[in-house]
């Protein structure tokens, strides 16, 4: 059985482990598990202009089913 307890300091755990050693518990693994981290998001530069991208495929174009098969012909040695 797991039982997990959060803690919000050094302190808490202490009083835990003495509660714990006075019961004669004797099975009792303590794991600490960092807080996850946030990813960095960085804005994006706005100065760039999509319609530029627009035609791209003008002198080749193609279907979606030409796309797909194309995507899945991809080598993955690595």
């Amino acid at each position: 059985m797991t039982i997990t307890i959060e803690t919000s300091g050094i302190q808490e755990v202490e009083q835990l482990l003495q509660l714990l050693k006075s019961l004669n518990i004797k099975n009792i693994s303590i794991k600490e598990v960092s807080p996850k981290r946030q990813p960095v998001i960085t804005k994006g530069d706005k100065k760039l202009d999509p319609r530029d991208l627009f035609g791209i495929w003008q002198g080749n174009p193609r279907t979606l089913e030409q796309v797909r098969s194309e995507a899945w012909k991809r080598s993955w040695n690595i």
